[in-house]
């Protein structure tokens, strides 16, 4: 079942009744449902991942604050982020909270977002208070994007929210404050509320990052559409009952502050004549990638039944949308799709990066494999993601190399929007375990059961990002679900080897996003594409990570950094983490303890 179809169908021929838009009444008479009774208990000992959580000093649970009036702002919250905002080189982590929902009779200062600091030993410390971050009150928050807009060296945090967003600026000392309305990024436009995804990317390449927000749509409580079941009760909407949003693109000018340059830059052309309005949707997702290395920046968007768009970087000097073109804008037979996370890799080894973006249950998580020429092929059901995700609403996705084999495998969270799914649609859940896509590497995936361990977990999981905390070269998974405590799911999978690297700028941005790493061992090529924000409202482990299986090192290293600046190495050891300043040499990372 799609998702137009889920809504239609909801709790046995749903009859949606759209107060504001239809007086309409029910025909049918079908009780009201009872919640879902327990799940029977699934082993999560075993297998690649162990939840690390208690052991690591993770007290955490996010709340959406969910409530029966069913407000479709509450389904969407809920990133997280691994970043390393002391510059020791342990990364740490950044949970986001949302608290009471908007026009809730709750008020006051919501419960804050949370800062663990990484202890080095596999521990972390709630440095939420002393940073700064619990003083500030960062609203109904939505997504988080990880970026360094000052290029001081230490990681910034930028959170979408409703009614107003927040960038706390980091001072290099530990402490965090709210920089967004001096810096002109706050969005508080009282027309368009509600922000979803955002990332940081140097469209122009002058090494300074600028900032792209999403709108979901114009929503507000009092705008709120009322859609009741049959016994007049609330649910949520589909998507397609309330009107399109459009995204907001900030031009870093120096000195801390942005300037709003979205119709400059041909990302809003409804007041334009003569040309096509396609920039717009019910937007959740936003990946930066470079698709067709041309070394500018594009844009890749996520759309909840409306298109998802990629728009093409025209050498810094405007955008244009070629989703159609490219052939990603829709799922496979030309359907729309309600695109949520995304993420690219290039998990096939031909050169080119795949997009895989996750959907509704009964809609295939899609894969766009990238083709030379800029062109991009569905091999949604031939890669073996397609049906393996029928069942599944997907939301975090993210390409890790867990066993260290030297292919890109797929983790992707899950967790309905509607608490009482099981009692009107077979074989779905409204708590959902991950799924994990191993990569055979010919090109497909398959499900490994004996791997999943922890993961099997049924979660109502919204942020997803990946890292290797620990510093041991495998990649572990961090989740922020729904109402339940926030997951660390330690990877403890023994593997390949691996070489990580860590760029730091100086004509491009101080922190290597945007650029391109190749890694050629045992006579392949691996490339990686060095971005700050993926999944779906989260930031990852930003270091260039590379699998290396059985080989002792990686022959040849290769970085065309987001400048165009060009390097190469050669006979580089596997098992160490590296350091590169943009025009230096290849160093080991002098922030971390080196294995012998």
């Amino acid at each position: 079942m799609n998702r137009r179809g889920f809504y239609a169908l909801l709790l046995c021929t749903l009859s949606l009744v759209a107060t504001a838009c239809n007086n309409g009444k029910s025909k049918d008479a079908t009780p009201a449902p009872t919640p879902n009774k327990p799940a029977p208990e699934v082993s999560l000992k075993g297998g690649a991942f162990e939840d690390a959580t208690a052991g690591a000093g993770i007290q955490f649970v996010y709340s959406n604050g969910r409530d029966e009036s069913y407000r479709m702002v509450e389904t969407t919250p809920g990133g997280c982020a691994w970043l390393d905002y002391n510059k020791d080189g342990f990364q740490d982590i950044f949970l986001l909270q949302s608290g009471y929902a908007p026009g809730s009779k709750t008020t006051g200062k919501r419960p804050p977002c949370a800062l663990y600091r990484n202890k080095g030993d596999g521990t972390f410390e709630d440095v939420t208070e002393e940073s700064g971050i619990g003083k500030i009150d960062q609203g109904y928050a939505q997504a988080v994007a990880v970026g360094d807009y000052d290029n001081d060296g230490f990681p910034d945090i930028f959170i979408t929210a409703y009614a107003g967003n927040h960038l706390l600026h980091n001072d290099g000392k530990g402490h965090f404050t709210d920089a967004a309305a001096a810096a002109g990024v706050s969005d508080t436009d009282k027309g368009v509320r509600w922000c979803t995804g955002a990332t940081w990317v140097d469209y122009d390449r002058d090494g300074k990052l600028d900032l792209i927000v999403l709108r979901y749509c114009p929503w507000t409580p009092e705008t709120d559409v009322a859609c009741k079941n049959n016994q007049q009760k609330r649910t949520y909407c589909s998507p397609e009952m309330y009107t399109e949003g459009r995204p907001r693109l900030y031009h870093n000018e120096g000195s801390g502050k942005f300037a709003d340059v979205t119709e400059k830059m041909g990302l809003d052309t409804s007041r334009q004549t003569g040309t096509k309005d396609r920039i717009k949707g019910r937007l959740l997702g936003v990946l930066t990638i470079d698709y067709d290395q041309d070394g500018w920046t594009d844009l890749y968007i996520t759309g909840d039944i409306t298109p998802n768009l990629l728009l093409h970087n025209l050498k810094g000097k405007g955008f244009q949308e070629l989703g159609v073109e490219t052939n990603v804008s829709y799922g496979t037979d030309a359907t729309l799709l309600s695109g949520m996370g995304v993420t690219a890799g290039d998990y096939s080894r031909n050169g080119c990066q795949a997009i895989v973006v996750t959907n509704f249950s009964g809609q295939p998580n899609s894969l766009y494999q990238g083709m030379p020429g800029g062109i991009f092929e569905d091999r949604t059901y031939p890669s073996g993601i397609g049906a393996a995700s029928l069942n599944y609403l997907a939301w975090g996705v993210e390409f890790l190399d867990y066993d260290n084999d030297g292919f890109l495998d797929l983790v992707v969270g899950n967790g309905h929007v509607d608490p009482y799914i099981a009692d009107v649609t077979q074989n779905v859940t409204y708590a959902e375990r991950k799924l994990l896509h191993h990569n055979k590497g010919n090109g497909t995936f398959e499900e490994i059961e004996g791997d999943l361990g922890a993961l099997r977990e049924e979660r109502i999981t919204r942020g997803l990002a990946v890292g290797d905390y620990k510093n041991d070269g495998r990649i572990s998974v961090l989740d922020n679900a729904h109402n339940m405590p926030a997951r660390l799911y330690r990877n403890v999978k023994p593997g390949g080897n691996f070489i990580t690297i860590r760029l730091e700028g100086t004509k491009s941005p101080r922190d290597g996003s945007g650029s391109l790493v190749w890694a050629t061992s045992g006579g392949t090529r691996q490339l990686i594409e060095v971005r700050n924000t993926s999944s779906y409202a989260s930031s990852s482990d930003i270091r260039a990570h590379f699998g290396l299986g059985k080989q002792a090192e990686a022959d040849k290293i290769e970085v065309r950094w987001s400048s165009g600046t060009k390097q190469e190495f050669s006979h580089v050891k596997a098992g160490q983490f590296y350091s590169l300043k943009e025009g230096g040499s290849l160093i080991p990372d002098p922030l971390i303890k080196q294995k012998p």
